[in-house]
């Protein structure tokens, strides 16, 4: 069936309300109904908009549903139709769109749930496209479906449906419970305009120092600042996913097997290096001046034009705890390799060239290290810094205060400054250079540790995140980077599957 049911709130500029509902009259695709959904008292709104639509299509709800939940479970049960449909305000289909979702529904046996790209229409009349990526299994709740989602009615009904009494995470929870049978999947062509509101333009956007992806006044940030009542419904939700699909550890840890042989220093602080002269001097002083001076710097750098490595040949000049190595390494991951191999401390300690320690990082973090045998990681709250070394304003610290080893698999990293015993990364196998080598190889180490050995919170701000235009948060491939991070949890999430197998929990 390729019926559409589709529901319309009726809320904003009704101008704009009516231009949706004549965009939707216009679809080449001609079998749907649409729902108009009024929840004021007297649906005023709601019937002029259907009466002045002139389409038996279109009809007022007689139900005031006050939340996407409530719409789609009462479409469900209201209409015999093969997919259901939220078309929020300022809206506007292509006149080809359900003819699309149809079509890509029919080839795709699999998709539960289709969404496409989008362009926005700014106030100003300019507009501007929007490219979104596959889903491909994710798992955390902050994948951008843009506004429209179209769901196989027949797949929401194998679930139950949307569960109401979710405030904050009904729609995340659908979209796990769908994912664990079949697919959320795109369909990569423009098919609907939204037109944003001048209140809209620029309201809630990121301080210019995050210089990071995602929507909301802290960007990509967000998640980590959520208020308790959300993050708590989230954290139920996803909690639930894993005990459904076997992937929830709960086994006890095991200490770090250290070898008996001495260690010739404590720390080596390794930094991968690419054209960062105006940064990397900072970074390295921070170092030394630090309250803690049992440690080597290994700076790697991998193929630096513009005097990188005559800046740190400074330092190595002058501090023989300060060393060199000049490669040309296909990957950040190739590079932090190359560091680990050669270091001769017991623990591995992260630096970003653009980035830097407190004054008693070391001291701190080597002393909870030597104080916990079975952390296999340790990772202090770190904060961040503008261009010019001053704080973010606006920004608190961050500390993944949520951490755990089943809540990691949802979030995007777990924060910095990161500690390993070197023995751990060598366990590990050290970073995946084939698989992550240009991003998410930390993400993906902090997973695989997590699930043998502890990963400890070292309550202090002891490392500054540098937020600038160059920085490789920002320019590496957004495709990329969607597709590394995800890879990861999936990785994770079979890894947890067979670990509980062996265990003989599932």
């Amino acid at each position: 069936m390729s019926k559409f049911a589709i529901l319309y709130p009726a809320a904003g500029p009704e101008d704009l309300l009516r231009e949706g509902l004549e965009r939707l009259k216009q679809q080449s695709h001609r079998d749907w109904v649409c729902q108009v959904v009024d929840l004021t008292e007297s649906q005023e709104t709601g019937k002029k908009l259907v009466a002045e639509a002139a389409d038996e299509r279109v009809k007022l709800c007689p139900e005031r549903l006050d939340t996407l939940a409530r719409m789609i479970n009462w479409a469900m049960g209201h209409n015999s139709a093969g997919y259901v449909t939220v078309l929020p305000p300022g809206v506007l289909l292509r006149p080809e769109a359900l003819a699309r979702f149809a079509e890509e529904f029919s080839n795709r046996p699999q998709a539960a749930c289709l969404y496409s790209c989008y362009s926005e229409r700014k106030p100003d009349g300019t507009t501007v496209f929007n490219q979104l990526y596959p889903h491909e299994g994710a798992v955390h709740e902050r994948f951008d479906f843009g506004y429209v989602k179209i769901y196989r009615e027949a797949r929401l009904k194998e679930i139950g449906g949307f569960d109401e009494s979710l405030v904050h995470a009904a729609e995340y929870d659908v979209d796990l419970k769908l994912t664990d049978a079949h697919t959320l999947e795109l369909v990569d062509a423009d098919l609907y305009e939204v037109v944003l509101p001048p209140s809209d333009a620029g309201a809630d956007t990121a301080p210019k120092a995050l210089y990071s992806p995602g929507k909301g006044k802290l960007g990509g940030f967000s998640y980590v600042f959520y208020p308790p009542d959300l993050e708590a419904e989230i954290t139920s939700v996803f909690e639930k996913m894993l005990r459904r699909r076997g992937a929830w550890i709960d086994h006890d840890t095991v200490p770090v097997p250290y070898p008996e042989r001495p260690y010739r220093v404590k720390a080596s602080v390794v930094i991968p290096i690419l054209n960062r002269k105006r940064f990397i001097g900072n970074a390295i002083e921070r170092v030394l001046e630090g309250t803690f001076s049992d440690f080597e710097i290994i700076v790697v750098d991998n193929g630096s034009t513009d005097g990188t490595i005559e800046e740190v040949r400074k330092y190595v000049d002058k501090d023989a705890r300060v060393k060199l190595v000049v490669q040309k390494g296909p990957s950040i991951a190739y590079a932090l390799n190359t560091g680990i191999r050669m270091a001769a401390g017991k623990y591995i300690c992260q630096l970003d060239s653009d980035d830097e320690y407190t004054p008693d990082t070391l001291e701190k973090m080597v002393g909870h290290m030597e104080t916990h045998p079975k952390c296999g990681l340790a990772i202090s709250y770190y904060e961040l810094m503008e261009e010019d070394r001053s704080r973010v304003e606006g920004v608190a610290p961050v500390t993944h205060a949520g951490y755990s080893r089943n809540q990691i698999l949802r979030r995007d990293g777990a924060g910095a400054l990161r500690v390993f015993p070197k023995v751990v990364l060598e366990e590990m196998g050290y970073y995946d250079e084939e698989n992550f080598g240009n991003f998410g190889e930390d993400y993906d180490m902090v997973l695989k540790v997590g699930e043998k050995y502890d990963v400890d919170r070292v309550h202090h701000v002891l490392y500054r995140y540098r937020r600038h235009p160059d920085n490789t948060d920002v320019t590496r491939d957004p495709l990329m980077k969607v597709r590394n991070k995800n890879n990861a949890r999936l990785n994770a999430l079979r890894r947890r599957i067979e670990i509980n197998k062996r265990l003989g929990k599932i």
